[in-house]
């Protein structure tokens, strides 16, 4: 940082139109709200778990019987399914963030 009355960095500068702007603002978190987000992530990462092993039990079945387009379908599902819910622990993860309440669910 710049002594008091010399002139400031343009990244100074920039940083400090940034903070000005509510959407691009450091947001402090309580302990509680990290506490809740990993709640939450641990929740999620364990559903996308389960939804692999449940997938790739299926995709097996589905290789030992040849059924290959099954088998394109059920990987497709499984993405599908994954990406759902990162979006769906992303939101939630949001809310926790914006609102600072407890967890919802």
């Amino acid at each position: 940082m710049p002594e008091s009355g010399s002139p400031k960095s343009a990244l100074e500068l920039a940083l400090e139109k940034l903070d000005a702007q509510d959407e691009f603002a450091v947001q402090k978190l309580t302990g509680e709200q990290k506490e809740q987000i990993a709640e939450i992530r641990r929740k999620y990462q364990a559903r996308i778990a389960d939804q692999e092993i449940s997938f790739q039990a299926k995709i097996r079945q589905a290789l030992s019987e040849g059924e290959l387009d099954k088998v394109d379908q059920l990987q497709s599902n499984l993405k599908s399914e994954k990406e759902r819910s990162e979006e769906e622990m992303e939101r939630a993860v949001q809310k926790v963030k914006q609102s600072g309440k407890g967890l919802s669910e």
